[in-house]
């Protein structure tokens, strides 16, 4: 009796749908599993069983005891990468086929290691032996997270090789090595969240776009950052001493923005100099850094090619303000973001971005605290004989709780600087937005 062909299974009563996918389409779905379950799927069919050794991304979290977990990730590691991995990192040889790895996310928490925290030296000597090991996968996409509660993990050796590399990624890690990227020309984007940098400088002749947020940086010393070919940098959320910037002649978009209570460039005094009080952790140190002395710019002159700026900080951080001193005009900037800052010293920030801004289209201010009395006239900035500001300047927003004593001043000081009352919309906080309106002007009686 001949064998009846078994009928085709049935997607309806819950077949295996995803194995009729095509193999680029499978090999994305898991793409997004961790890397240990993405394996176990080898035993779900025989068409299955390799097609996790072909997943363009692999998402390494922790599972089992250090040791199995270790084995696991070398082996991994080893399947995509185009050298040997042997030594303390794998070695790279350029006669090898090119890796198929695009993406590699190492995503790590405290709980991870609960109950193993004598074995935490030993797991960072491995972490650090894995970050290179991705390197040599010749992945284009990296990304290192730490997610603590507690002593952050650290890296030993930031001087990073890598003809792939195009995205670097890193939370909750800490370095006191110098972050070297001049071995990665193709690398353009570089973030890092929530990082200890006890380094002295940061420097890469190729990265494009830099994002720092949450970052500490030295108390005593500053940073040099050396990016000559940056387009778009954020500084935000940073504490420590304000980094010093070299210059950015490509720079078309910055956000610095220090929110810290405890940033360590806040002068207890408010003083536009190093002030004389023992007590005042903000001066101390401020010009100790070989890379600065009492005539230079930090942030500004570095931030100078800019079309488009923001800086932030509470009235106490002096960094701004003392750069203003000897900072160079802004012959790029359109639009220009000042928050809180600029209000201390009669506004003399606020005049010196309209005398130093030749091209300004359109200017925000943000004000955060109320200012119940307006200035006296000994406070009040010297007005202008002749217009100053920026033929190009139509749009001026002031953001604030209420029309104060400072918001009428900086009316003043705007009129006064050539803008048309027309061109300035005051915005004034409800709780839940803005209730926006015109000026004409203010009496005087």
């Amino acid at each position: 009796m001949e064998a009846k062909e078994a009928p085709p299974r049935s997607y309806a009563s819950g077949g295996d749908r995803i194995s009729a996918l095509p193999d680029g389409v499978r090999d994305l779905v898991l793409s997004f599993l961790p890397a240990h379950e993405a394996v176990r799927t080898a035993v779900v069919a025989r068409s299955w069983r390799d097609l996790w050794t072909r997943s363009p991304a692999l998402r390494i979290t922790r599972w089992g005891s250090i040791e199995k977990f270790n084995k696991f990730v070398e082996r991994l590691l080893r399947l995509h990468c185009s050298a040997p991995v042997s030594g303390r990192y794998p070695c790279s040889d350029p006669r090898a086929a090119p890796a198929r790895l695009d993406s590699c996310h190492f995503d790590f928490i405290t709980p991870d290691f609960v109950g193993e925290i004598e074995s935490m030296t030993i797991y960072e000597k491995l972490a650090n032996y894995w970050f290179h090991c991705a390197l040599q996968c010749q992945v284009r996409v990296l990304q290192y997270c730490f997610s603590r509660i507690g002593n952050p993990l650290e890296l030993l050796d930031m001087t990073l090789v890598s003809g792939h590399l195009t995205k670097l990624e890193l939370a909750g890690v800490s370095t006191g090595s110098n972050i070297n990227l001049s071995g990665c020309p193709v690398l353009q984007d570089l973030k890092m969240e929530d990082c200890y940098l006890h380094l002295e400088e940061i420097q890469s002749p190729y990265l494009q776009h830099l994002r720092m947020a949450s970052c500490c940086f030295l108390l005593r010393h500053r940073t040099l950052i050396r990016l000559p070919s940056i387009i778009s940098l954020e500084l935000t959320q940073c504490s420590g001493r304000a980094p010093f910037l070299d210059s950015m002649p490509s720079l078309a978009t910055a956000i610095v923005t220090f929110d810290s209570d405890n940033w360590y460039d806040g002068c207890s005094l408010s003083s536009i100099d190093v002030c004389d009080s023992d007590d005042c952790e903000g001066c101390d140190y401020y010009y100790s850094d070989p890379n600065t002395d009492r005539t230079n710019c930090l942030l500004l002159n570095g931030l100078s090619e800019a079309t488009d700026l923001e800086l932030s900080a509470y009235p106490e951080t002096v960094v701004f303000r003392r750069d203003l001193k000897f900072a160079r005009t802004f012959c790029k900037l359109k639009t220009l973001v000042l928050a809180d800052w600029f209000v201390a010293d009669d506004l003399s920030a606020l005049i010196w971005f309209l005398h130093h801004s030749p091209v300004l289209e359109k200017l925000t201010l943000h004000i955060s605290k109320v200012h119940e009395n307006a200035m006296t006239a000994e406070q009040s900035c010297k007005l202008p004989e002749r217009s100053v500001a920026s033929s190009h300047l139509k749009i001026v927003e002031i953001k604030c709780h209420q029309v104060d004593g400072i918001v009428i001043e900086i009316f003043k000081i705007l009129t006064a600087h050539g803008v048309p009352s027309e061109q300035i919309n005051i915005k004034c906080s409800t709780g839940s937005g803005y209730v926006n309106f015109k000026c004409t002007g203010f009496s005087t009686k």
